[in-house]
């Protein structure tokens, strides 16, 4: 399992170095698990590419989860009505 802390930025500029190492992650076919605990901004762009290495993963056959979501990774999943779509634990989620 790839465990990583995800940074308390995720803006439009951290969308493509968050993308890629999404991607080099399941291409080595390991799970991922990732810590939302630090996240204070996150927009769209970055949430649109979680969800998206979700799908890649569970495609694959790789376990994926946000554990330990902020309250900011929690709104905005909320405010673009993923919370209730989204088929991985995120919203109060605890960290293993």
């Amino acid at each position: 399992m790839t465990l990583a802390t995800l940074p308390s930025r995720l803006d439009t500029t951290a969308a493509h170095p968050l993308r890629a190492a999404l991607l080099r992650t399941i291409d080595q076919g390991l799970p991922i698990t990732l810590d939302g605990g630090e996240v204070r901004e996150i927009g769209l762009a970055c949430l649109q590419i979680l969800f998206a290495a979700r799908a890649t993963a569970a495609e694959r056959e790789l376990g994926f989860a946000v554990c330990n979501p902020s309250p900011s990774l929690r709104k905005m999943a909320t405010l673009a009505g993923l919370d209730e779509v989204w088929n991985v634990p995120i919203i109060g989620a605890e960290f293993p």
